[in-house]
């Protein structure tokens, strides 16, 4: 498992309360960022935010100001961020030409607030001041005659102003003198290095995900198929639903439902993110485990009748998580938009979904008797299911399963 960092900063009113967070690239213990590239930089933010960490275990309720350069902007990366969560920082490296500040007033229409990152204000009808919410200052950048004069120019566009890198106390005190609306610096707060860990993904099914998600015709059952494979592709997509979009509003029961509830679009976006961030490949047995359980719950769901038979995928499939993550059952389906009958399938083995997850792993065992009896299908029935499950992953993660040999049970 890798450790994923993310740092925080606060926001602060001038009574001291918290307007909200800005979240900073880190690859290291070091309160400094270090990268080459702005776009993975951000991407990574956003996928350690959302798929590791958890938005609401970085800030809690309040807003999360992520900075953005212009690629990420105008691929249309923002719109599958929640937009009463996040505020798009401009980075004051962008360049402001027609084409970004459509897609700025586009994305200010949808709901989206914006700011503009260490704000230099040569021109009174800076083109950008048309569309930002928050205009932020850095105080290490000018003397206080002219950040007095930047202000003052901000004020005829309807703008909160932010002052950054406040150190001390009478920085704040001329701050608050001159109309800063809020704060941010040393003074209040250092960063706050917060961390996570990553669950590995494999490159290969990601671009494969990519590249299906680039054909416009493509097909619900493909793609329910490509995200399939990857249990850490399941997982991430769970994870961002339930943080990004719906916050335990509603429940997923299957990857198909989790498909339509974000949007080819979204969800496009969403793998090219992971695709943008740093990872690594895993363990060949994992994915042989999870693969199989996920198509043999599936299976003998049908054999059973079992309404949705598809839910039964998802709960074979997570039923390695424990061992991939390194954490509790309890602690992983609470973060996690599933139903009930999921969860009490993965913690408990409760319930129809249960007695066939249970099924699956006594056959695992070879306790033959106890598989039979979970689910009262016969030995044939339940047989056959694991064989078709086998070569079913023989088939779809052959990519990774090269010169490994597969126990099929007789």
């Amino acid at each position: 498992m890798e450790r994923v960092l993310v740092s925080r900063q606060p926001i602060y009113r001038a009574d001291l309360s918290e307007l909200g967070y800005e979240l900073l690239f880190r690859n290291s213990d070091e309160d400094v960022a270090s990268f080459s590239d702005g776009d993975e930089a951000t991407a990574d933010v956003i996928v350690n935010t959302f798929m590791e960490i958890g938005l609401d275990e970085l800030v809690g309720r309040h807003p999360a100001f992520i900075n953005f350069d212009r690629n990420l902007i105008l691929g249309s990366y923002v719109e599958c961020l929640p937009r009463e969560r996040v505020v798009v920082e401009i980075l004051e490296t962008i360049k402001p030409d027609a084409t970004l500040v459509k897609k700025l007033h586009d994305l200010r229409t949808m709901g989206y607030r914006i700011a503009l990152d260490d704000f230099v204000c040569t021109d009174p009808h800076y083109p950008l001041l048309d569309v930002a919410n928050f205009v932020k200052f850095d105080l290490m950048a000018a003397d206080w005659a002219s950040l007095e004069s930047s202000v003052n120019a901000v004020r005829n566009y309807p703008v909160q102003v932010i002052a950054e890198k406040v150190e001390t106390y009478e920085q704040f005190s001329q701050c608050r003198e001159m109309g800063f609306d809020y704060f941010q610096g040393y003074f209040f707060c250092r960063p706050q290095l917060m961390e996570g860990r990553r669950l590995p993904v494999s490159r290969l099914v990601t671009i494969r995900l990519v590249a299906k998600l680039n054909n416009p015709d493509v097909e619900v059952s493909e793609l329910e198929l490509a995200i399939s494979q990857d249990v850490s592709l399941t997982y991430k997509l769970l994870r961002f639903i339930n943080s990004a979009i719906f916050s335990l509003q509603r429940t997923v029961t299957s990857i198909r439902h989790a498909i339509t509830l974000l949007g080819q679009e979204h969800i496009r976006q969403w793998a090219s993110l992971i695709l943008f961030s740093a990872f690594e490949g895993k363990s060949r047995e994992t994915v042989v485990t999870g693969a199989v359980r996920a198509r043999m719950c599936e299976h003998l769901g049908k054999a059973l009748g079992l309404p949705n038979p598809e839910r039964l995928f998802l709960v074979g499939l997570f039923s390695v998580l424990e061992s991939i993550l390194g954490q509790p059952m309890q602690q992983i389906v609470a973060s996690l938009p599933l139903s009930s009958e999921i969860v009490d399938a993965l913690l408990d083995q409760r319930g129809k979904l249960g007695a066939v997850l249970r099924c699956v792993l006594e056959y695992e065992r070879r306790n033959w008797e106890r598989a039979r009896a979970a689910v009262n299908l016969d030995e044939k029935t339940i047989g056959e299911a694991y064989r078709k499950s086998v070569r079913w992953t023989l088939n779809t993660l052959n990519c990774f399963l090269s010169n490994r040999e597969v126990h099929v049970a007789s």
